[in-house]
């Protein structure tokens, strides 16, 4: 989607967001490691999946709610990214469905699938990210913008994507999973790390909303280390 008059012009700007992103802690949290070098068990796996789950489910709402309150040329974007969660048109290929999809290859039952509990900390990422995805009234500091916060944390979540897939491919290798539909977001997200990006750069570029992009990143980044704690405490 092109948001922007000159990309070549917004490279440093790029480079300065996914700087930002891969250098936060969360980029190389210990849950990274757990994944490559563990063989997961049945109950693990269906842990790990029950829980990427919980929060992934919220963030789709998210989307839905930032839509409203973004300016008009970066709506699309945004709808963008809700209807591929949604299965571009086609329900039956939504991400929900596609992660619960190698929960029962794994050999995880629907129902015990619904009885694997949230992690106390995934719970508190999903309160921390929701302040950043859409800003309660009164909560955004003086200067900055509340659909550029948003952005920003649609973008960290965005690059973190690639991160997290990555690993969680290596993890379910084990059970021969390893090219299971869910797992091409990783080829989708490295291929399309532009209009990753977009998002935040029509921001800055037509706003000057820097600040504020980098505000909503480092917000979800910071709330990120709750989601990976909580997704280490679900396979350990």
């Amino acid at each position: 989607m092109n948001l922007l008059q000159s990309p070549i012009a917004l490279a440093p700007a790029k480079e300065r967001l996914l700087t930002l992103a891969n250098a936060h802690r969360c980029a190389t949290h210990p849950l990274f490691a757990a994944l490559d070098s563990r063989q997961l068990t049945v109950d693990q796996a269906g842990s790990l999946l029950k829980n990427y789950d919980a929060h992934a489910s919220v963030l789709r709402r998210l989307l839905l709610k930032v839509a409203a309150f973004m300016p008009e040329p970066a709506v699309g974007f945004v709808l963008e990214n809700v209807r591929n969660e949604y299965g571009n048109g086609d329900y039956s290929c939504n991400h929900q469905w596609q992660l619960q999809d190698v929960a029962w290859k794994v050999g995880v039952s629907p129902l015990r699938y619904r009885e694997i509990p949230v992690e106390p900390s995934i719970k508190r990422f999903i309160s921390q990210a929701a302040s950043f995805y859409a800003p309660p009234c009164g909560s955004v500091p003086k200067g900055m913008q509340k659909a550029a916060i948003a952005a920003g944390a649609i973008t960290a979540t965005e690059i973190l994507a690639i991160t997290e897939f990555r690993h969680l491919q290596i993890a379910f290798k084990n059970f021969g999973l390893e090219n299971h539909i869910w797992f091409r977001h990783v080829t989708i997200e490295e291929e399309h790390t532009d209009d990753s990006l977009a998002l935040a750069l029509y921001f800055i570029t037509n706003h000057g909303s820097l600040p504020s992009i980098e505000y909503g990143m480092r917000g979800v980044l910071n709330a990120n280390i709750h989601l990976y704690e909580g997704l280490l405490a679900s396979i350990t």
